[in-house]
């Protein structure tokens, strides 16, 4: 990335924006900051990245830093009551709200803008103040309408401002005629979407009546492989291709999480890229030996597909860094992967979600495969499109036995690694403090969870541990992280108190003896990059990777709130990857309309 021109990163940014990737947009404006730090137009989408991806507060944090509320231009300044909206947002608390909407209003008085003037209205409206927010909706209609711009933004205000007169007449064309306008910009949709529904659950109007505006589906779509076992006729590839178009088209799949098999999964990538959708493809392993694996087997036309789709993919990630070594978890690891994906990324747009699958209506293997798919899809409470298959003979082993492979295979488990900031700096009355006072409060948070612990290591002041389950590893960082903020350190001779630094990561790993300490342990590849990943985690903060917060959201529990950190390098050069925060859930109460 560092190779690229200022001008190739900044058009990349743009259509990082346009398709919601806030993920790639804060890297992008990073890369571009070290090449330009004082760049305005960068330190802008850097926080507002941040502001994208859930990192509130660090957005805000980064806005007063960079002294963006300087700026002379008004949509610079504009965001930090864009900010402090997303905050009030989050809690919906009406003190907050009523802070957003001054901070607005003092922008319009200086500005005149309907921008400042609708949202200033709409906060106005969600802390109570109903004249007030009328006022502002009347006044932002008036301005919109000279607006000669682009229409989208002039449409998106009269819109709004009628929903928040409840005049829905007008506010259901209005709709209609802003979404013909933005059709390939998701993000912008999606966050208008968003505001207008708060809108609509306040003054209890039926929300269906957003529906133009962000018809957009996220997918994940997974099938059947066709191998030279179970080969596809022409004819039953057109008829299947056709199928698939059709349910894309109509659904508006505008972006596509899955793999890329031959068969199944490479036609639903075409598909995505025919209809000029974003695809976004997970592997198991590397590109290389995946290809071998699971596309090469079906014969030389479909590696030729197999390399289009990579060519035009948003993105190629696999899941771990390991080696195949024949171990057919892995394809089921990385399903569970890019649902998870597909399911977040759903979330942060506040779009519809559904998952496309081909299937034979084989109920026989529920462990692995299509059908294992549909099910845990399914039981998430989602949406499945179910396309027929053609008849799939029975499957031959696709892998043949390899003298190289191991007999022993791997099992993902969720993998935490944390140790001690200032620990290294105790003194021997201090250590003692520390297993005496300490670490019994660190074991008491461990004891409520030993029954889910397969292993559990320390040395010092770090620990190593397995789970099953990545909501398991999460809920044992932060309950770790409660315990030492809660304990009193004012007797340590430390300048600055000891903090944890907590990485969690999922992925492959072996159970396997070891030999020095006569117990088992766990081991792999991807057991180290957790060990290189605590290190670089700020005190203080639980770091996961896209993998265990992909897992966390796949299993279900809600009450984890996931922020993007950015793309950040390891300890000891062992690689950079896509980091988040994690933290609880901030449940708001529900905001009653009241026009007594």
């Amino acid at each position: 990335m560092m190779t690229q021109s200022i001008e190739e990163i900044k058009s990349e940014i743009i259509n990082a924006q346009k398709t919601g990737d806030y993920l790639r947009e804060y890297d992008l404006a990073q890369a571009a900051l070290e090449l330009s730090p004082n760049d305005e137009f960068f330190q802008y989408c850097s926080v507002l990245a941040l502001a994208r991806c859930n990192a509130k507060q660090r957005a805000l944090d980064s806005f007063y830093s960079y002294k963006l509320h300087l700026s002379d231009s008004q949509y610079v300044r504009a965001l930090e009551a864009r900010i402090l909206k997303d905050l009030a947002f989050l809690t919906l608390d009406k003190e907050t709200l009523s802070t957003a909407a001054v901070t607005y209003h003092k922008e319009f008085i200086k500005t005149g803008g309907h921008y400042s003037a609708i949202n200033a209205a709409t906060l106005y409206l969600l802390s109570g103040d109903h004249r007030q927010a009328c006022e502002l909706a009347n006044s932002a209609i008036e301005i919109s309408r000279q607006d000669l711009g682009s229409q989208y933004f002039p449409l998106t205000t009269q819109a709004e401002a009628y929903l928040l007169l409840n005049n829905q007449v007008e506010a259901k064309k209005l709709i209609g005629k802003a979404a013909k306008y933005n059709e390939k910009n998701l993000q912008t949709r999606a966050r208008t979407h968003f505001q207008l529904k708060l809108i609509c659950d306040y003054l209890k109007i039926e929300t269906s009546i957003l529906d133009p505006m962000l018809p957009d589906t996220v997918i994940y779509y997974c099938g059947h492989a066709f191998y030279n076992h179970c080969p596809l006729n022409k004819e039953d590839e057109r008829e299947l291709i056709q199928q698939i178009e059709a349910v894309v088209k109509t659904n508006h799949c505008s972006v596509a999480y899955g793999s890329l098999m031959a068969g199944s999964d490479i036609m639903f990538a075409e598909s995505i890229l025919k209809q000029g959708g974003e695809l976004n493809v997970w592997l198991p392993f590397s590109i290389e030996s995946f290809c071998e694996v699971s596309v090469r087997p079906a014969g030389e036309h479909w590696v030729k597909r197999f390399n289009d789709c990579i060519k035009g993919a948003n993105t190629v990630t696999c899941t771990t860094e390991s080696e195949f070594l024949g171990d057919g978890s892995l394809f089921n690891f990385c399903s569970d992967v890019t649902m998870g994906m597909a399911i977040m990324r759903a979330n942060s747009l506040h779009t519809k979600l559904m998952q496309l699958a081909v299937w034979d209506q084989n109920t026989t293997s529920k462990s692995r495969g299509t059908y294992s798919n549909i099910l845990k899809w399914r039981r998430l409470g989602h949406r499945s499109e179910i396309i027929p298959s053609p008849t799939i003979f029975p499957k031959q082993h696709l892998h043949k036995s390899n003298a190289n492979y191991p007999v022993t295979i791997r099992e993902p488990h969720a993998i935490l690694f944390s140790d001690m900031r200032g620990y290294s700096k105790l003194c021997d009355r201090d250590i003692l403090w520390y297993f005496n006072e300490l670490q019994p409060a660190l074991a008491s948070v461990i004891n409520e969870f030993r029954t889910e612990i397969q292993h559990l290591d320390t040395w010092g002041d770090a620990i190593f541990l397995v789970t099953e389950k990545a909501s398991t590893a999460a809920k044992i960082a932060i309950a770790l992280n409660n315990a030492i903020a809660e304990i009193d350190q004012s007797n340590l001779d430390l300048k600055d108190p000891l903090l944890m630094r907590i990485g969690l990561h999922f992925g492959p790993v072996y159970k396997l003896y070891d030999h020095l300490m006569q117990c088992f342990t766990y081991a792999s590849k991807e057991v180290t990059k957790t060990a290189r990943i605590e290190p670089v985690t700020p005190p203080g903060e639980i770091f996961g990777t896209e993998p265990f917060v992909a897992k966390l959201e796949l299993e279900g529990e809600g009450w984890a709130n996931f922020e993007y950190a950015g793309t950040i390098s390891s300890a000891k050069n062992f690689g950079a990857f896509r980091m988040f925060h994690i933290r609880t859930k901030y449940k708001p109460p529900k905001l009653v309309c009241s026009l007594n």
